[in-house]
């Protein structure tokens, strides 16, 4: 790689999580008024404003039996509340990284409670994102269907994404399809490092995958969550009063969370609000309310795990300490053995 192309791409690399933050400051310093978002939020119930912070129990709730069911399906023994324990392990990594990419770090924790290896973890939470990204980006394609007279644009974008999303899932759980290419992908100079961190061979990364049959389940309880989370902001808008019909509005709210997965933000923070100024200025409303009911809903869905979590996470990194010191100990342990090796004489 030349070296100006590497510092770029390190400078690129480092500018990206803020992004979305910035488009989130425009829109603050320039499409609402402070004053408009004050009294939106002093003429809130406190009652239902209380109420409306446990919405993101039976989302994650929903979220643990669909992956307690693809959990079983792999062969991972993992309790119920452990699982529930892992996935806000995940909210809090995710908060702390752009796109929630750190959410991924929930494989660690998994390895070690269920004693599977490394790649077998990754798998597994794989399966369990790229299903619930394919029922999501299915609700957005619906309305992209229903807008698209307006954005024609994201429309194409969103039926590409599904069609690509689905043939990608089907060549993944097909093991002699896309062991080569995964080989193949982590030979690249990107990713290469992925393949150093890797314990235990690729074939693991395969081990006692579902197949589409077993996954019909798993997706309708991705469907169903999908729903359950749609339908608890639409009821959260009233408190807005925002009149939106129901099907637009869980539609558009699905577009908006598609685009809030672009890899530039902290949980979509500014890319989410930016997409619902264009989505909800179809129905006349104003972007003080829009934005004013997109933050709300990022704190009761995306910060109050992550908070939550963060408490967890604190108490099982605790737990991971030993194992780390195990770890160590077993690669220093090698070292010595090899060193003795080569200081044998030769015969």
């Amino acid at each position: 790689m030349p070296q100006g192309y590497h510092r770029w791409y390190k400078i690129l690399k480092r500018f990206l999580p803020f992004i979305g933050l910035i488009v989130l400051a425009y829109i603050l310093a320039t499409q609402v008024d402070f004053t408009d978002i004050a009294s939106i939020f002093s003429t809130l119930n406190p009652f239902y404003i209380f109420l409306a912070f446990f919405a993101c129990i039976p989302i994650i709730l929903l979220v643990n039996i669909e992956w307690q069911l693809l959990l079983h399906q792999q062969g991972f023994h993992v309790s119920f509340l452990y699982s529930m324990k892992n996935l806000l392990i995940g909210f809090f990594y995710g908060f702390i990284t752009p796109g929630g990419l750190g959410g991924y770090l929930q494989v660690v924790y998994l390895k070690q409670e269920s004693g599977e290896p490394l790649p077998k973890c990754a798998s597994n939470l794989i399966t369990l994102h790229t299903i619930d990204f394919i029922t999501l980006v299915s609700f957005a394609v619906c309305g992209g269907i229903l807008l698209g007279n307006h954005f024609p644009l994201l429309l194409i974008i969103f039926v590409v994404l599904f069609l690509f999303s689905v043939a990608l899932f089907i060549i993944f759980l097909k093991q002699d399809s896309s062991v080569p290419f995964i080989r193949r992908l982590l030979n690249t100079r990107l990713l290469r490092f992925i393949q150093n961190q890797f314990e235990d061979p690729l074939e693991t990364f395969f081990e006692q995958l579902p197949n589409l049959r077993s996954l019909i389940l798993p997706f309708i309880i991705s469907i169903l969550g999908w729903i359950v989370s749609f339908t608890e902001m639409y009821l959260i808008s009233r408190m807005f009063n925002i009149t939106i019909p129901y099907l637009p509005f869980i539609l558009m709210v699905s577009m908006a969370n598609v685009v809030a997965l672009l890899p530039i933000s902290i949980y979509g923070l500014g890319t989410r609000e930016a997409t619902l100024i264009s989505l909800f200025s179809v129905y006349g409303v104003a972007h003080s309310t829009t934005v004013s009911l997109s933050l709300f809903w990022f704190a009761v869905v995306w910060l109050t795990p992550s908070v939550a979590g963060a408490v967890v996470t604190l108490h099982e990194h605790k737990r991971l300490a030993p194992l780390k010191k195990q770890h160590d100990d077993e690669e220093k342990e090698k070292e010595k053995e090899a060193e003795e090796e080569t200081e044998k004489p030769s015969p």
